[in-house]
């Protein structure tokens, strides 16, 4: 089971407007949300969807804090080949869930 997987099922019930397959659409948007791969539309229309929906705020928050975390605590990069097998593994698991 993917980390996205777990948390959307992990997460606390949806509020007033985000039903559970938006809510799983935007927990996979906050993804890209926090890694900047969004352009300003769709940025203005995440945090215009945050401020009416505190799950998906929290979630934000949490992976934000989760990010950084990891960020702190890996110093060292990776070896080529593990970098490699991750990235193999991310097509994989994007692929199963029909995103590119």
């Amino acid at each position: 089971m993917s980390t996205e997987e777990r948390l959307s099922e992990e997460a606390p019930p949806a509020s007033k407007g985000c039903c559970e397959e938006s809510r799983r659409q935007n927990l996979r948007r906050l993804y890209d949300y926090l890694d900047g791969e969004l352009g300003q539309a769709e940025i203005a229309e995440i945090k215009a969807h945050l401020q009416e929906c505190s799950p998906c705020e929290s979630e934000l928050s949490i992976e934000s804090m989760l990010k950084d975390l990891v960020r702190r605590s890996c110093s060292e990069s990776a070896p080529a080949s593990l970098r490699e097998r991750i990235r193999e593994r991310i097509v994989i698991e994007t692929s199963d869930t029909g995103r590119l």
